[in-house]
């Protein structure tokens, strides 16, 4: 019994001092951006003791040796984080996307933030979620510096267009190149789920691009896709987007029915008094009696059409009730207000030797137009498999089937009547869409019992309200996109990959043009387009990565095959015989059926090795080598190349003291990328037409296109260079960035002379292309953000970014200026290229447009290459306009009232001089308010859609802008009229001396007589002359758009918990909140090259959004 109680004690002593040598911990692992619970984190102990990982609920229970104070807390896609050890301890992890070790797609693989010696922006799932958009580039705008992006959300399932740090080529593709998960994109872009986006990186300069070689030139856009991420565990989400769509600029300001009467009355009147020289009072009389019959040809007042307007010109009548209806808005007859809605569901799943990432999602838009609705339905599975050590597999598959109507607005369409845009913005203001009777009041169709379309023939340009309902125009696209990859882990740090890729792209279209009205008005047509692409792709990568202590190497090698096909068959048919029946068997007589295939190959060699040491000094070099089918073989190869370094200086030693200085580092990069876009699939071949040969009446084929001698690949040199960090405890980020990017071998189409092959009386010279051209693009792009607060339960931050770009022509074919395409040396690439207007003259109100000597109109080049100025033409144009009645001297400077004698001024470019961002975000206890701004400054645009609202002809009634009101009516007090004389012109002659001469006839007028803000006087006789193309209608194209303004909020834990949720968060967001322009009704994102065209206008989109977490 003793010993029985010896022993008993001896275990209890041991037991005692074991427990005395451990201690237990417990403890929470959460999100520190939602409070999520990190299922699986795993908790291991530094100095000895079994590690653990936390439950569903992020909770763990950690038991160590009692010499044990510190763990180290770890999680996939989180920065890891060492603690000390205490119990009823919360550890927040953040997402490593905050953070600089944070890993950032780049050229065939990745790289981290630190590492970067070339310039990439990045765009991650937030700021993508964040907008409602269906084309995942549009959510570039204002997130990416030095992106440019057209009208960002428009027609319903229309991707915009984007420039990556200006442009590339004169005559060429400037599009940037798409990659979706190492593979280039050649479909469309909305076919691509947004909620299936992890991140997208926009590479922009050479360093960064050179790997892609002839398809790098333009930047590139690297979309990688979502996997699973978190082990040992299944996530579904469930997102649900309602929304509604609606147009987001204002239509111009335009005259309602009575403005409009009587001021297309008054111009009718002056026109009479010009014309014919009578009276004031005898040409209103005339025109009370005619203007209702001849030119307005409805009469919509409560009065006879000759009592209309009483003997002074003015309206003595009121408009009848019946003309006060809805269909007297022809904006409202064609569009509506547009509804959104979208669901997406994606389920991720991971363990240690396989991961699956699936999702499927549907959308549907019905846009702000009529007929232009859009559907998706989409599908994506991405799997990879680790079986054992050496091998990993990798399956990317998606499909996506979109059905779109589109209304025939683009130059497609076959007229004009269908165009909406256009029909209602130049409707004048006193037409119905409905017929009425005598009395104003609207007929219905006594058997259907609907309103009576009206076609009367004051409705010369049709009826677009009835027209775009009976057109039709439907697209039906299907896409494939897959790719299988296979990589083998080899002994000293090498591994091989072989990857192969496909695309498929089937659209079919169908074009219905009705036989009751527009166009096809008793004929009706039908066409269908039946086109096809295809791409493969086929790559072999070696990669070698090794650590020599302090030293880091890794390098890659890579062969791929490209190849693309199209095909494209299309028919039309023409003579409707049955109504209702839209099929190709119902329409009478062949009009068109043609025939089209291309295809294009490309063979690429590439390298790439890194180095660094301690992570604080990084050097990179690339090289790749393509051949392109589209040059011949002496051409076919272009090597291109980049070499970049980065210096982590805040690494250094002796800035180990500078406590408010977090991360600084310089880069710089230096490359060479080429583009062979700008020249077709067969550039280097000849190429013959069909056409008249010498005589006029046989069809044959003649040269079209002379195979070029030494076509080669057209090459971008880009220098960049950028200081970036933080300072103050990561509270204050930014980056200064600088880039010179030269093109050269830029391709132009050269006319060919007659003994290269041109026929007699052939429609067009030969032509044959040729690299003749250089262009510079100069930038600084300037990024800032700060976290104004940060704490627990607050966080505000805010960001801005600048871009500033200089783009120059350098050289131009036989060093030339081209004045007839607006391209000069030392301008940019898109000039403002018109005829200069100085104002209105006060005596008469007319337009004066300038006569410069100096004008690129009278200049011309001799043998030597040198500028000549051709004062003879500028001499026969002033003699000219003089003999016409048409010119006027102001203190020693010739204008003229008719451009025919003017001279054309480059006014300015149409690139901005600084475009950008700026925005801001909240959070605080589950509620995140995102506000983003976008704006730009400089740059100037011809407003012709403005400049169509500003006359008034002698027939055709159109809508007229409210600025006519203001018009010139008569000569203000003091200023004195025009004498009439001879001027002694002076001018440079053939010979370069001075040559003078005298002009008759020449109106003489006093320094003050030109006012350079008014508006000409509405006068039929003078419309085409003072409202001709001209400086006039150039504007600033400045503006500032509410690009997104977004509300979201995350239910609580406590309650998402009884839900058996993850995360629940409810959410509201409007894009395009407002659009703040120089005048209202300008679209400032319409194009690059600063022009206005009746098309789509940014959308205002309303969306609602529900997304579970389970």
């Amino acid at each position: 019994m003793r010993k029985l109680f010896l022993i008993l004690m001896t275990v209890i002593s041991c037991s005692l001092s074991l427990l005395a040598q451990t201690r237990t911990y417990h403890g929470t692992v959460l999100d520190a951006a939602n409070n999520e619970p990190l299922i699986g984190a795993t908790i291991s102990p530094i100095g000895g003791g079994q590690g653990t990982a936390a439950d569903i609920d992020g909770k763990f229970v950690l038991t160590v040796p009692s010499k044990v104070t510190q763990a180290k807390i770890t999680y996939v896609g989180y920065k890891h984080q060492v603690v000390t050890l205490q119990n009823n301890m919360t550890i927040y992890l953040t997402s490593s996307s905050a953070d600089l070790d944070d890993l950032v797609v780049v050229a065939y693989g990745t790289a981290n933030k630190e590492s970067l010696t070339g310039s990439v922006a990045v765009v991650g799932s937030k700021e993508i979620e964040d907008r409602p958009v269906t084309s995942v580039t549009s959510a570039l705008e204002g997130n990416a510096p030095g992106v440019q992006v057209t009208s960002a959300t428009t027609q319903p399932g229309q991707a915009p267009s984007i420039r990556v740090r200006g442009f590339s080529s004169v005559n060429g593709n400037n599009d940037a190149l798409i990659v979706v998960d190492g593979s280039e994109y050649v479909g469309d872009i909305a076919a691509i789920n947004p909620q299936d986006i992890e991140s997208m990186s926009v590479l922009k300069d050479a360093a960064s691009c050179a790997l892609y070689g002839n398809r790098g030139a333009n930047g590139v856009v690297l979309i990688t896709t979502k996997k699973a991420k978190n082990l040992g565990k299944v996530d579904v989400t469930l997102q649900v987007r309602q929304g509604m769509y609606e147009r987001a600029l204002p239509m111009y300001d335009r005259m309602d029915a009575n403005e409009w009467m009587e001021t297309t009355f008054n111009a009718q009147v002056n026109g009479k008094i010009t014309n014919e020289k009578v009276s004031r009072q005898d040409a209103i009389n005339f025109w009370r009696d005619n203007f209702i019959p001849t030119y307005a040809k409805l009469n919509i007042y409560d009065a006879d059409e000759k009592s209309v307007f009483d003997a002074n010109g003015k309206l003595a009548a009121s408009i009848l009730p019946g003309y006060t209806g809805e269909d007297m808005d022809w904006w409202k007859g064609v569009s509506r207000t547009g509804y959104r809605q979208e669901y997406s569901v994606s389920m991720a799943g991971a363990t240690e030797k396989f991961n699956a990432f699936a999702s499927a999602g549907y959308l549907k838009e019905n846009g702000y137009v009529l007929l232009t609705d859009y559907e998706r339905f989409s599908g994506r599975v991405n799997l990879n498999a680790n079986p054992v050590k050496f091998l990993k597999l990798g399956l990317n598959l998606s499909a996506a089937q979109q059905e779109m109507q589109r209304s025939p607005v683009d130059p497609d369409g076959l007229g004009y009547t269908n165009n909406p845009f256009s029909m209602t913005q130049n409707k004048a203001p006193i037409y119905p869409y409905y017929l009425h009777d005598e009395k104003g009041n609207v007929m219905y169709d006594p058997e259907t019992g609907l309103p009576i379309w009206n076609q009367e023939n004051y409705n010369t340009d049709g009826n677009i309200v009835w027209n775009i309902r009976e057109d039709r125009r439907n697209y039906s696209v299907t896409q494939l996109d897959a790719s299988m990859f296979g990589t083998i882990v080899l002994p000293y740090g090498f591994d091989i990959t072989v990857k192969g890729t496909m695309f498929r792209d089937k659209t079919n279209e169908m074009q219905y043009n009705n036989n009751k009205i527009g166009s096809q008005a008793n004929i009706g047509s039908l066409s269908h387009g039946f086109y096809r692409t295809k791409t493969h792709m086929f790559q072999q990568m070696l990669n070698w990565s090794h650590d020599y202590g302090a030293h880091h190497v890794d390098v890659l090698l890579d062969h791929e095959n490209y190849a693309y096909s199209y095909e494209e068959n299309y028919i039309r048919k023409s003579g409707q015989q049955l109504d209702g029946l839209i099929h190709m068997g119902n329409f009478a007589e062949m009009k068109d059926m043609t025939a089209y295939y291309t295809e294009y190959k490309l063979e690429s060699y590439l390298g790439r090795a890194r180095y660094n040491y301690e992570q604080k000094y990084f050097i990179e070099a690339s090289i790749r080598r393509d051949g392109t089918s589209r040059f011949d073989k002496d051409n076919r190869w272009g090597t291109f190349w980049s070499t970049g370094a980065s210096w982590a200086i805040s690494k250094e030693k002796f800035m180990q003291d500078i406590n408010w200085i977090n991360f600084l580092k310089l880069r710089a990069a230096y490359g060479s990328v080429g583009n062979d876009a700008s020249a077709g699939h067969y550039a280097s071949w000849g190429i013959y037409n069909f056409g008249w040969a010498i005589g006029g009446s046989i069809n044959n084929l003649v040269p079209a296109q002379l195979p070029p001698s030494n076509l080669r690949w057209e090459s971008t040199k880009t220098f960049d260079l950028a200081l970036e960090g933080s300072l103050f405890d990561d509270r204050f980020n930014f980056s200064i960035g600088y880039y010179n990017k030269r093109n050269t071998d830029l391709l132009f189409w050269r006319s060919s002379a007659p003994s290269s092959g041109n026929l007699g009386n052939t429609a067009t010279a030969p032509m044959t292309l040729q690299n003749i051209g250089t262009m510079q693009n100069i930038g600084w792009e300037l990024a800032f953000g700060v976290d104004i607060i940060r704490n627990q339960n607050i966080k505000w931050t805010f960001n801005v970014d600048a871009s500033f770009l200089k783009n120059k022509i350098i050289k131009l074919p036989d060093n030339q200026d081209i004045p007839g395409d607006a391209l000069f040396i030392g301008k940019s690439l898109y000039e403002q290229y018109t005829y200069e207007w100085a104002g209105i003259d006060r005596t008469n109100g007319r337009s004066l447009y300038v006569i410069d000597p100096e004008s690129p109109d009278f200049y011309s080049y001799n043998d030597q290459n040198q500028k000549i100025y051709n004062g003879s033409e500028y001499a026969s144009r002033v003699q000219n306009a003089a003999a016409n009645g048409a010119l006027v001297e102001i203190d020693g400077k010739y204008y003229t009232y008719n451009t025919a004698y003017a001279s054309r001024k480059i006014i300015g470019t149409s690139l901005p001089t600084v475009y950008g961002s700026f925005g801001t975000n909240v959070a605080w206890k589950g509620i995140s308010l995102g506000m983003l701004f976008s704006y730009s400054l400089g740059g100037k645009t011809y407003d012709g859609n403005y400049a169509g609202l500003t006359g008034v002809g002698s027939s055709g009634a159109s809508a007229l802008h409210k600025d006519l009101l203001n018009a010139w009516s008569q000569k203000p007090d003091g200023i004195a009229d025009h004498t009439v004389g001879s001027s002694n012109l002076t001018y440079i002659g053939a010979d370069g001396q001075p040559v003078s001469t005298s002009v008759e006839k020449v109106f003489i007028g006093a320094g003050n007589i030109i006012d350079p803000n008014g508006i000409p006087q509405l006068n039929t006789s003078y419309n085409s002359y003072s409202n001709s193309a001209s400086s006039r209608y150039i504007v600033n194209n400045n503006y500032l758009i509410f690009k997104n303004l977004n509300l979201s909020y995350d239910l609580p834990d406590s309650w998402v918990r009884t839900m058996k949720l993850q995360n629940l968060n409810i959410g509201v967001s409007v894009d395009n909140v407002f659009i703040a322009t120089k005048r209202k009704g300008i679209n400032p994102q319409y194009n690059f090259s600063g022009g206005q065209g009746q098309y789509f206008v940014p959308s205002r989109v309303y969306s609602f959004q529900l997304t579970a977490k389970f």
